[in-house]
Order: structure tokens, then sequence, then C-alpha cells
């Protein structure tokens, strides 16, 4: 990967109020605001920006209320202390709203664009940072009839011709759209005509990006190659919203509009041939506590030629889903309006967790493969995966979107047709993508006498010694067979069945693609002890680093506690990240700053679970305790003589924290995972007892 230009960060609906005191919502939580804008500030510094621009939304008082200027004056007092520069951009708080008969307050009108510049400066303009043009639009202009529209759309076909060909970014604070470029006018999006005007011109000019406001939620687009990011505000979460979350909502919530974990900012770093987008959650910073922010992991999210795919992840529940916001008796009361859920997507980009299984639906379905295609040009691919045999017209849509894909997973039944290799082989040719083989399982034929009777239906093979993995291998004498897909079930550890598959697998030539199980076996016995699942999710992805040849899949993103199989994922039923999915985004942050890692070697006892790997001239340790607070030494697990720790990480909270005296032979009580990196010349292991 190329070195990165410069970095660039994104706030949107900072909502600051006229002072500490006032309570000009009917929310508790928005007497914060302010506070939290002054956090972020914080957040903002940290992360080091060239320049921050905020999508609009910067005071919550509407331009005809008086304490107007007073909240100006209070947004400029926090956003002083920022270190780079800020670039603003008009949102309906600011400068009135859309014109539009449903909207709720004054729209926008010359006296509110001059009351805006009087205060914040131009409402339409462009600027330069490196090989980049930036460009901000007042959205309340479109379609409201004024002078300024004209002169605004006059200004901005002008300006995107006079720089065609640049990588040119747009920043506006109304979302052109939220689910699809065709849907109806609403408070959330751009009406028409004013919609495809400036949706035209975002496919003419192929611009790299554009980021909106308003929404105060995550929502991830793309029209004609573009991406549009919709951020969530720094202040709070619009509540409609939260009807897209399966789940009570608890008090503290405040009915969705509190859930901090849903605050942050966004860092984009550019490189030379990419944009690189990182969502750092803010949380919320208590009065003198101290910040609880997302550690800043510049190579966590990779792009799309970055080696290896690491942990992949089944996107079980439906990833493009619409769902209908109720009509709110607020904001939008006349008509539904349709949203996805994009925060398993931002969960993902998060864990940097590129590599996903989906089934063959996904790519059929029109809308979900544009969702495919735009994930894809930030760095994902599929294995796409289906029973039985494509026809002619899904393996002419498989080559067709071929560049989207890692893999196609045949799962077939036995008994094996004879001319299996020949067939695999051909459409494998006709395809263009590796083909990995899986075996389909059932209960069938299984003698139920005097036992539970369970109907299931599983698919890959039972490990090194399942025979039928090798009677493939003959029947087809390895003709168009790249994988063979392995279960690793939930009793079985982890660390032997990834070990066990990829070891099979090169001794056949050929790659493993290795399921590692946080479900039970039993649809009716639940796995919700997230620690224990935690262990087993932050081990697969070590030793998937430490296995190149095998690509290692969870079966879990957020808690099942419903219908078959209930356990705990990695974030929760909000997709708000947990404990787990926090280590496991700050474990791929840290391995994405070191060189690859040989095959890890495992030590168990009653207290931790502890992988050793060598990573060029240091020695990695991921200690996993598997209870609550216990004493570490290291010499427990090594031979520590003339080593030091370079380093010791917290996974849970991504912070670097001092081993005494760097000394490795300093006893340490360590009360959750954490990721030790020892300088050495000479390592002896443990042997394991």
């Amino acid at each position: 990967m190329s070195s990165r230009l410069f970095r660039f960060a994104v706030i949107a609906d900072s909502h600051v109020n006229p002072s500490d005191e006032d309570q000009i919502s009917p929310y508790e939580s928005h007497r914060l605001t302010n506070t939290r804008l002054a956090h972020t500030v914080d957040v903002l510094n940290a992360l080091s920006p060239d320049f921050t621009v905020h999508v609009g939304d910067m005071i919550h008082p509407v331009p005809e209320a008086v304490s107007y200027p007073d909240a100006v004056a209070r947004f400029k007092a926090a956003v002083g202390r920022l270190n780079a520069p800020l670039h603003l951009v008009p949102g309906n708080h600011d400068v009135g709203d859309k014109h539009a008969d449903y909207v709720p307050a004054g729209e926008i009108c010359q006296p509110y664009v001059e009351l805006y510049q009087r205060h914040f400066g131009e409402h339409f303009y462009a600027f330069d940072h490196g090989d980049c043009h930036f460009v901000v639009i007042n959205t309340s202009l479109i379609n409201s009839g004024l002078e300024a529209e004209a002169r605004q759309a006059r200004w901005l076909e002008d300006d995107l011709r006079a720089n065609a060909g640049r990588r040119t970014l747009l920043f506006v604070h109304y979302p052109p759209f939220i689910a699809s470029a065709d849907e109806h006018g609403h408070y959330d999006n751009i009406d028409e005509p004013g919609r495809s005007w400036l949706l035209g011109l975002v496919a003419q000019h192929q611009l790299a990006a554009v980021f909106t406001g308003h929404v105060h939620n995550f929502f991830f687009n793309a029209h004609a190659g573009t991406p549009i990011f919709s951020l969530p505000s720094t202040a709070f979460v619009r509540g409609d919203y939260s009807e897209l979350f399966a789940v009570g909502q608890p008090p503290e919530h405040e009915n969705g509009r509190n859930d901090v974990s849903k605050l942050g900012v966004l860092v984009v770093d550019v490189y030379e041939d990419r944009l690189v987008p990182q969502f750092i959650r803010t949380h919320d910073r208590p009065e003198g506590a101290a910040p609880s922010v997302q550690r800043d992991w510049p190579q966590l999210p990779p792009a799309a030629d970055a080696p290896g795919p690491g942990l992949g992840l089944d996107l079980r529940y439906h990833w493009g889903e619409l769902h209908q916001i109720p009509y709110s008796s607020m904001l939008d009361e006349f008509r539904r309006k349709q949203a996805r859920n994009d925060y398993p997507i931002l969960a993902l980009w998060e864990m940097g967790i590129r590599h996903l299984r989906v089934p063959l639906d996904d790519l059929i379905d029109p809308a979900s493969r544009v969702r495919m295609a735009a994930l894809a040009a930030l760095g994902s691919r599929f294995t796409v995966f289906l029973f039985g045999w494509p026809t002619d017209e899904q393996i002419a849509l498989l080559r067709e979107h071929r560049h989207l894909l890692r893999a196609l997973e045949l799962i077939v039944k036995w008994p094996l047709a004879p001319d299996l290799g020949d067939r695999l082989d051909a459409l494998r040719t006709r395809v263009g993508v590796p083909l990995h083989v899986s075996r389909f399982w059932s209960a069938s034929g299984q003698s139920r006498d005097g036992k539970q009777i369970k109907l299931l239906v599983d698919h890959g093979f039972a490990g090194a010694a399942d025979p039928a993995a090798r009677e493939l291998l003959e029947a087809t004498r390895g003709r168009g067979v790249n994988a063979l897909v392995f279960r690793v079930a939930a009793d079985t550890p982890f660390d032997e069945g990834i070990a066990d598959a990829a070891e099979f697998a090169s001794r056949h030539s050929v790659r493993a693609q290795v399921h590692v199980r946080l479900a039970s076996d039993s649809p009716a016995q639940a796995r919700h002890d997230a620690q224990a699942n935690g262990v087993r999710a932050l081990g697969a992805a070590f030793a998937s680093r430490g296995f190149p040849q095998a690509d290692v899949f969870l079966d879990t993103l957020s808690d099942v506690d419903r219908g078959y199989f209930p356990r705990a994922g990695l974030v929760d039923r909000r997709f708000n990240p947990k404990r787990e999915g926090q280590a496991l985004r700050n474990l791929h942050g840290a391995l994405s700053e070191l060189p690859a890692l040989d095959s890890p070697r495992w030590v168990r006892d009653p207290q931790f679970l502890v992988g050793t790997a060598r990573v060029g001239p240091s020695v990695l340790m991921l200690v996993l305790p598997l209870g609550g607070g216990a004493l570490m030494q290291l010499p427990d697990w090594l031979d520590t003589q003339g080593l030091r720790v370079k380093r010791w990480l917290d996974l849970a909270s991504g912070e670097e924290r001092a081993w005494p005296d760097a000394d490795p032979d300093s006893a340490k009580v360590l009360e959750g995972a954490c990721l030790i990196e020892l300088v050495t010349s000479r390592v002896k292991e443990r042997v394991a007892v």
C-alpha cells in the first residue's frame, strides 16, 4: 500500500446550544451537546487531520430564533481550540429548511442566507488540498427558487467542469437519498427535480466521494460508482431510525436518542489511488471522566489490493434489508420512508473484516448486488455459496461480477457424480473464480431410537479425519477444486480445527476454507458467554494470520437472542461494538502494522489461553484470560532470557500500557485479552502439559 498523502476528518450535526443550561429541547441529553462538541474537538486534535469539514447543523437554534447569535458564539468558542482548519457546510438549522410544504421550521430565504454569511461565511465554495478538490454546497437552496439557487447551480457546474479529471469530493448537508435514488421526497433527502440534477453531476464527473449529515445515523450508499457517506452526529441520535433495530431501548437511551455508542467522527486517509475511511466512535465523556474513544488504526481498513483476507464472517442476517420507518408525528408524519440498517457494514469496517460469505441470492438480487459492488470498491470481497449446481444464467451472472468475488463455494451432496472433476473444472473456467467445495451434511439416516431428534442440516468436512474429504479429492483427482471447506464444531478447539484443516489442505495442494462455529451444536442450547465466544473469535483471528493458506470464517456478527442456536456475537442487537468486538478491532489494528505471522502455537491452562508466533525479529503473545483477573508471568510460557517487552496492548481499550520495567520476569494481573510483543533473538516455547 502506498504512503498516505494526507488525512482529513468529517463531523456532523453538533447542534450547539446558546448556553450550557438552556433546555431548548425536551430531551435531557440535549443539554450535553456543547460538552460533546468540546469532547469531539479533543478527539480531532488527537487524530491530527490536516483539516476538518463540518457538514452542517453547527447550532441547534434555527435562523428565526433569537438565540441564534448566542449559539454561534458558543460554537465558535468550542471549535476555536482545533489545531487544524475547519470548513463549514450550511445545515438546515444554520440557514433554514429546504423548500417543501411538510418541513417543520422556517424555509431558507435570502435574509437567512445573509444571516448565515454574516456569522459563518460563504455558503458554497471550493478549496484544494494536495491533489484533491473539495466542494461545499448549500443543499437547502436546491429547489428553493431563490436567485441564489441558480447562482449556486451555475457555479457548481462551472467548477466541476473546470476541475474535470481531478479527484473531487463533495460535502453537503441533506443526503441526496437514504435508500434509493428514486425514493419519494421526505425530511431526510433532496426532493426532485434537484436530486436528479445533483446526482447527474456526481455521475458525469465521477466524484470520488460525497459526505452528508442531517440524519444523525450512519448510512452508506453509492451512485454511479461514487460512495456516499451519511454521518452520525457528534451530539445525539435521531430516534426515528431506532426502528432499524429489533430490540428495546434502555431508559438511559431516551428512546434511542442518547445511544452514545453511535456518536463519532469520520477520518479519511487519502492515498495516491484511494480513499480509506475510518469511523471513530467518540461515545461520551462524562464530567470529570477520561474520554472513551476508539483507537486510531490508520492501516486497519485495508484497500482492495491488501494482502490476504484474514478473518471472515458469515453475513447471516440480510444486510441490505429495507425497513419501513413509521410516520412519527414529528419530522415525517404523512408518509413512510425507507432505510437500511447499515451499522453491520460499519461494524465490519471498524473490525477490519473484509472477507464476507453470502448466498448466491445476494448476487442475484439487483439491490444487494449494487451494495456488494459498493463494498468491493472499498476493499471487501465475497465468497458466494450455493447448494447444488448453478444454472447457465447464474454462471453468466457470476462471471460478469467475478471482480466482486474471492471464490464460489459449492455445497455438494453425496454420492459424487463420476464426472464431478471434469464438471468442476469446466465450471471454474466459465465463472472465472476459484471453486471451494463443501460437503452437504444432514441428520437424515441417523438412528434416533432413544435419542433426541434433531432435524439439522450443515455443511463442511469434519476435519482431516473425515473420509469424505479424501473421497472428494480422489473422485475429482483435484480437478476444479481450489479449496475444501471444513467446519470446526463448537466443542472443538479453534486452533486444532484450523491447523488440522490447513495442514490437510496443504498436503493435498489445495486451500482450506475453515468455519469456526460460535454456535452450539444443539439449536436449543444457548452460548451466551460473551467472553468465551470472544476468546474463540480472537483466537481464530490470530490463527488466521498465521495460516495464509486458509480462509477462516466466524458464523456470528451480532448477538442471536431468538430462533435457533442463540449465542453471543461481536456486536449487540443495536449493532454497537461489544467488548469482544472492540478487542477484535484492536487485535486486527495491531496486526495490520506488523509483517505476516508464523503459524502460532497454543498453550492452555485453567486461567489462560496463550498463542505465540514469530513476527520478524519479534515474538507476539496473544493472552486470553479464561475467567476473571489472573496473575500472568511470561516465563510460564516462554524462556524469557534475553527478552524484553516492547509493548503490551490492552485489546479491550486499545491502550498501550507499561509492563513493569519491560521485564518479562515480572508478574502482572491481567483482567482481559492483551497482545504482548517481545523483542528477542531466541525463544523457547513452553511444552504444553
